[in-house]
């Protein structure tokens, strides 16, 4: 039988502050996510994600180029795609190169923290539609995009270390801004020359991403209406993980 979880008492319930929630985040994530039960804000995980990224974007920029990584890709793009550029004359080829390495610089740089921000709109909704439908934990939307986001923070790491990794060196034609270290099992393979799905289904086997799987399952069941336990809690999230990498196997690109 399922038991509700009761709503802590608001002269015992700690209240956090959003530096403390990040921190607890990685300490004893049970804190932070009991918090967001009193106090669903996100925007402090959220801007810390986008400073610790652009520092990522820029590194990328300074030490790879986005000239390079968009001339790399035009090299393995689809057919359709390099039959359309060969068609044009040389000089409007050239042209079409430049806006598409002027638009990805400047939309990776300056308008990640939007994507991100869409990115998580759609991802919070998914996952408390797995959730409210699946296991009746009668999520708030609000919650749920709260969860997302302090979820995501171990992501930092993997833009820091990312950032440590360019600074010591890569090969500016073998890199790959998707997956820049090697911490899960996609690193170890040819993205040009494996299966996409495969490709991408090996990549999610991250070690950062089992960490915010943990995170997410923790998280939503500290938001639940009723008792869930964690291994029901991870498989819900999987569902919607196992979702995100068929619709990124799908694109072209």
């Amino acid at each position: 039988m399922s038991t509700a979880i009761p709503p802590m008492p608001a002269e015992t319930a700690s209240r956090l502050s959003e530096p403390a929630r990040i921190i607890n985040t990685f300490v004893a994530p049970s804190k932070t996510f009991d918090d967001i039960r009193r106090n669903a804000s996100w925007w402090a995980p959220w801007l810390l994600l986008c400073l610790v990224s652009f520092a990522y974007f820029y590194t990328v920029d300074k030490k790879v180029g986005f000239d390079t990584i968009v001339n790399t890709g035009m090299e393995h793009a689809p057919q359709f795609v390099q039959n359309a550029m060969e068609s044009l004359p040389a000089d409007q080829r050239q042209q079409a190169i430049n806006r598409q390495i002027r638009s990805q610089r400047i939309g990776t740089l300056y308008f990640s923290w939007l994507t991100y921000l869409i990115i998580a709109l759609i991802a919070a909704a998914l996952f408390m539609v797995t959730f409210n439908f699946g296991l009746e934990a009668g999520i708030p939307y609000k919650k749920a995009l709260a969860v997302y986001f302090y979820a995501m923070l171990p992501k930092i790491f993997l833009y820091l270390l990312a950032v440590l990794v360019l600074y010591k060196g890569v090969d500016p034609t073998g890199f790959n801004m998707e997956n820049p270290v090697t911490t899960n099992i996609g690193a170890f393979l040819d993205r040009w020359n494996t299966n996409r799905l495969l490709y991408h289904f090996a990549s999610f086997i991250d070690i950062f991403t089992i960490w915010t799987v943990i995170l997410l399952a923790i998280g939503f069941m500290r938001q639940s209406a009723k008792k869930i336990s964690m291994g029901a809690a991870i498989t819900a999230v999987a569902c919607v993980y196992v979702l995100g990498v068929l619709i990124r196997s799908a694109l072209p690109f």
